[in-house]
């Protein structure tokens, strides 16, 4: 039986597709022209189906390997620390190896250095994004954008933070259904191996895609999870640079409640916060009705929740009640608004109401930092590597 049993499938560059075996046979065909790994920078792929790794060996020396889930158990955490990175600690761990004079201090080297180590050897997970796929993509200097994305598959090892928006929507339909005093649904694990997670699937169906002909069905899975990562390589690699969405219409509407707010000079803080509150309520009303109509509530049952919840801390809802106190203390405080906080804050406030540790900017962790306070939340926050590094060695030893 091992003599049959594949050990490994090969792609190389020079054309051809090797199979090893059991039993030490190696045999090789001519690789589908599909597979043209080459576009993307590789000199070799391959995939150990009983190892379940997915390794990738670029032409220019560097290389990564990444996990490939099992629909056993998709999320193998373990008790591991998970670890969320904004793109400017991910950059910063990229400069680490590809341009360490380019970094602050030798202390800010050695800090990104033994990161990327405890994350190589499995002891820490810190997963991709789909910001980090949007926002790498989206930069122009290939060189910069190719050790950018190598750092992010090498670091990440197959592990993704699930889609905020779909997120979100389970957690309001799992509050819904708690007020309602109906059946729950699990919430799906955030940080997860499964196929696709970071890409908001749920407008698809959720997870149902169609299968080439031919797999046999013990191979669905790991060619879901082998075809997931071979498409964030994809877009993290790509030659062309992805443009990225136009978010003109919601910064907008935000700065032109937000500049209200601010000529309210006789408000007090208090009325701001609840004028704030209402916006926010207001801003995510869509998101609500969706999925009280995906939970099944009735408008009696719809409408006594609005009632009872519309200003408190959502306990089954923990990203967006993070999200929603980030964004009324930055109105409150009369901050400036950028293009950029939409994704920052529905990224950053995910990951901070489920991660042990998040690493962001000094605004948007200030933000977190009060947020975090009010909601009683214990996860570490930080605006440098130094600072998560050693508290990492404090949980870890």
């Amino acid at each position: 039986m091992s003599s049959k049993r594949i050990d490994a499938v090969q792609w190389r560059d020079d054309g051809i597709l090797a199979f090893k075996f059991g039993d030490g046979r190696v045999t090789g065909v001519p690789a589908p022209k599909d597979l043209a790994f080459n576009e993307m920078g590789m000199s070799v792929v391959e995939y150990r189906p009983w190892a379940r790794k997915l390794t990738f060996a670029q032409t220019n020396g560097m290389g990564f390997t990444l996990d490939v889930g099992s629909s056993r158990n998709w999320s193998p955490l373990r008790g591991r620390p998970v670890i969320y990175l904004d793109q400017n600690q991910w950059s910063t761990l990229s400069k680490a190896w590809s341009a360490p004079h380019r970094l602050r201090s030798a202390e800010e080297h050695a800090a990104a250095v033994k990161l990327l180590k405890l994350a190589e050897s499995g002891q820490v997970i810190l997963p991709m994004s789909a910001a980090h796929l949007s926002e790498t993509g989206a930069w122009t200097r290939e060189a910069d954008r190719a050790a950018l994305a190598s750092t992010i598959l090498s670091g990440s090892s197959g592990w993704q933070m699930r889609d905020p928006l779909e997120v979100r929507a389970a957690e309001l339909r799992i509050a819904l259904r708690a007020s309602a005093g109906v059946d729950q649904e699990p919430l799906p694990d955030v940080f997860t191996l499964a196929p696709y997670a970071a890409l908001d699937v749920s407008s698809r169906g959720g997870n149902a895609r169609p299968q080439p002909e031919g797999i046999p069905k013990e191979w669905r899975d790991a060619h879901d999870a082998l075809l997931s990562n071979v498409v964030y390589a994809a877009c993290l690699f790509d030659q062309e640079p992805t443009p990225r969405g136009d978010l003109s219409g919601w910064l907008e509407r935000v700065e032109k409640f937000a500049s209200w707010l601010r000529s309210e000079t006789e408000r007090s803080k208090e009325l701001k916060r609840r004028s704030a509150y209402v916006f926010m309520v207001s801003d995510t009303s869509k998101e609500v009705a969706h999925a009280a109509f995906a939970a099944g509530l009735s408008p009696e049952q719809m409408s006594a929740w609005t009632r009872r919840s519309w200003y408190k801390a959502w306990d089954e809802a923990p990203g967006m009640s993070h999200f929603r106190e980030a964004m009324v203390d930055k109105m409150v405080d009369g901050a400036k608004w950028e293009t950029n906080d939409l994704t920052d804050l529905i990224y950053l406030c995910t990951a901070a109401a489920y991660a042990d540790h998040v690493a962001g900017d000094k605004r948007t962790i200030a933000l977190l930092r009060q947020a975090t306070r009010r909601l009683k939340n214990p996860v570490g926050l930080h605006t440098d590597l130094m600072s998560l590094v050693a508290a990492l060695e404090r949980s870890i030893d």
